[in-house]
C-alpha cells in the first residue's frame, strides 16, 4: 500500500512553495524511543545499498530541475548513508511505482523508499523498517472561525464537515466525531470548495495535503488549521517505512539504528523542516484566552481546582 499523494493541483505547486517558504516547521513528533539503543550492525561486507524511489510523490520524492531524485524520502536515504558512513556504497535510482517490487526482487536495488505504508501484508513479504513518518489528520476552517472550546469534539459538534467520501478520514470522522454533519464530496478539491463556498464549516483530511493547500494560491490565505493533529494507526496506518527483501534483515537493523540516530542528532528535524515548511503538526486556530476575571488570575485556587 502506498500513502495517498497530494491532489494534482496542489502537487504542482509544491516545488514553488518549497522554494518560497522558509524552513520554519516545528518539532516533528518523536517516532523512536530515546531510550532504545539499537546495536550498530557491521556493514563492512556490504557491496552496495541502492535505494529505489519514484518521482511522483512530492514533497517526499520528486525530480529536481535537473531531473534528479530529491525530496524528504531521498534526503532521509542520504542521511542514513552518511550516518552509517557508507556514502560511497549508496545509490538512489528512480523508476515508476509499479516497477519497484520487480526491481527489488530482481536485485536491481536493495531498498525501496517511496511512500510504502506499513501493513500486515507488507510485513509478511518484506523486511520493513520502523516508521519514519506518520500522516496526521487535521481540521481546517476559514480564518475568521472562532472556536468556543479547547476540545475539538465540542468545536466540531453540529458543524458541517467536508470530507472525501469513502476515505479513511471519512471513517475516522464518523467514529471519532459522531455529532458532526459530514458533507461527503468526491475529492480534496471539492472539500476545499465546499469550505470556501460556505457549504461546510470545516474540512477534515490529510494534514500534509492540507498544509500545502493552505499555502497555495487557491487558498489565498483564506483558512487555517483548527486545534491540533490527530493520529490513528487504525484509520491512518502505522506510517511510512523503508522496504527491503526478507533476506536483508541484517541491513535493515542498521537502517533502523541510523533512523534513531538521525532523530537524536537533529538531522531528521532539519530535513523535516526543509520539505514540510508548513508544519502539518502545527497548532491551529485556538480558543481566545478568557479575561482574567473569568480565569480567576491573581486569586487563590479553590481546593477542588488544585488537584
Amino acid at each position: 500500500m502506498r500513502f495517498f499523494a497530494l491532489p494534482g493541483a496542489v502537487a504542482a505547486a509544491v516545488l514553488v512553495m518549497l522554494a518560497a517558504f522558509p524552513a520554519d516547521a516545528g518539532d516533528p513528533p518523536r517516532l523512536s524511543d530515546p531510550n532504545d539503543r539499537v546495536a550498530r550492525t557491521d556493514l563492512t561486507g556490504l557491496l552496495r545499498l541502492r535505494f529505489l524511489t519514484t518521482l511522483d510523490f512530492p514533497p517526499f520524492n520528486f525530480a529536481d530541475p535537473q531531473r534528479r531524485p530529491t525530496g524528504f524520502n531521498v534526503e532521509i536515504a542520504r542521511a542514513i548513508c552518511a550516518e552509517l558512513q557508507i556514502e560511497a556504497k549508496c545509490e538512489i535510482q528512480a523508476m515508476p511505482w509499479e516497477e519497484l517490487d520487480a526491481a527489488l526482487d530482481g536485485l536491481r536495488g536493495e531498498a525501496i523508499i517511496a511512500g510504502h505504508g506499513i501493513t500486515k501484508e507488507l510485513r509478511a513479504t518484506r523486511a520493513v523498517s520502523r516508521p519514519y513518518f506518520k500522516f496526521p489528520a487535521r481540521f481546517v476552517a476559514r480564518s475568521e472561525f472562532k472556536p468556543t472550546s479547547t476540545d475539538m469534539y465540542t468545536i466540531a459538534r453540529d458543524r458541517k464537515v467536508a470530507v472525501v467520501a469513502g476515505s479513511a478520514h471519512a471513517a475516522m470522522l464518523k467514529a471519532w466525531f459522531r455529532e458532526t454533519e459530514a458533507v461527503e464530496v468526491d475529492d480534496e478539491a471539492a472539500a476545499y470548495k465546499a469550505l470556501l463556498d460556505g457549504q461546510a464549516d470545516l474540512v477534515f483530511g490529510d494534514g500534509v495535503a492540507l498544509s500545502f493547500w493552505l499555502a497555495s494560491p487557491g487558498a489565498s490565505g483564506c483558512c487555517s488549521f483548527v486545534s491540533g493533529p490527530f493520529l490513528s494507526d487504525y484509520f491512518l496506518g502505522d506510517g511510512m517505512a523503508i522496504v527491503m527483501r526478507k533476506d536483508s534483515l541484517r541491513v535493515m537493523e542498521a537502517l533502523d539504528a541510523a533512523l534513531n540516530a538521525l532523530e537524536e542528532k537533529g538531522v531528521y528535524r532539519e530535513i523535516y523542516s526543509r520539505y514540510l515548511p508548513l508544519d502539518p503538526f502545527a497548532d491551529g486556530i485556538a480558543m481566545p484566552p478568557r479575561p482574567a476575571s473569568e480565569t480567576g488570575e491573581g486569586q487563590a485556587e479553590r481546593p477542588e481546582q488544585s488537584g
